[in-house]
């Protein structure tokens, strides 16, 4: 099980696989860090660094994490993806949609 890691008001570093398995562990993360996050946020990472998988209710819940995010006047952004897990992010289809900023 994977560990949550609150960076500061703006940012978050998710850990571990980001999978169906795992599905209500996160949508309870998630909520309880929107839940944290104010108004007008304004910018908002969050980090996959330490993911190691992912999978299309993992994409479902970020996009859903993302949407809320914006809503709340924030820009949020996925940074340090592992390749690996970037791949699984497109070939998924959720490339565009979780805005996936393109390899450096």
């Amino acid at each position: 099980m994977g560990k949550k890691v609150f960076v500061n008001k703006a940012n978050i570093t998710l850990e571990g696989p980001l999978t169906v398995e795992r599905a209500k562990e996160l949508h309870l993360l998630l909520v309880e860090r929107l839940d944290g996050m104010p108004e007008q946020a304004g910018g908002a990472a969050i980090d996959l660094c330490r993911v190691d998988d992912i999978d299309a209710c993992g994409c479902q819940l970020l996009a859903l994490f993302l949407e809320n995010l914006k809503r709340r006047g924030a820009a949020p952004m996925l940074t340090a993806a592992p390749a690996a897990v970037r791949e699984r992010i497109v070939t998924l289809g959720f490339g565009e949609l979780l805005a996936l900023q393109p390899e450096p």
